[in-house]
Order: structure tokens, then sequence, then C-alpha cells
């Protein structure tokens, strides 16, 4: 195996490498925006649980 061979190789192991970080990032965006949604859920979930404790108490 010359230089050139072993140039190759690294070059191709960089976008192996590459290929799978996109994955894990496109994964993880995916997650983030799985998350989001359920905080918001949640959130307009307890603002309306307080503003109907409001009603109650009043």
């Amino acid at each position: 195996m010359d230089e050139l061979d072993g140039i190759a190789r690294e070059i191709e192991f960089y976008d192996k490498y590459a290929s799978k970080l996109r994955q894990q990032i496109e994964a993880a965006q995916r997650e983030l925006a799985r998350i989001t949604r359920l905080k918001q859920q949640r959130l307009a979930e307890l603002a309306r649980l307080k503003k109907a404790r409001k009603v109650v108490a009043v």
C-alpha cells in the first residue's frame, strides 16, 4: 500500500464518519423538536390549570 492508497482510505473514513455524524445530528434535531412540542403542550396545560384554579378560587 503506498501513500496514495493510505490517503484514499483516510478520505473514505472521513466520509463515513461525517455521514454518521449527520445522521446523529438529524436524530438529535428530531428529538429536540419532539421535546419542544411536549414542553409547549405542558406549558399550555399549566396555564389552563392555573386559570381554572383562579376561577374556582373566586
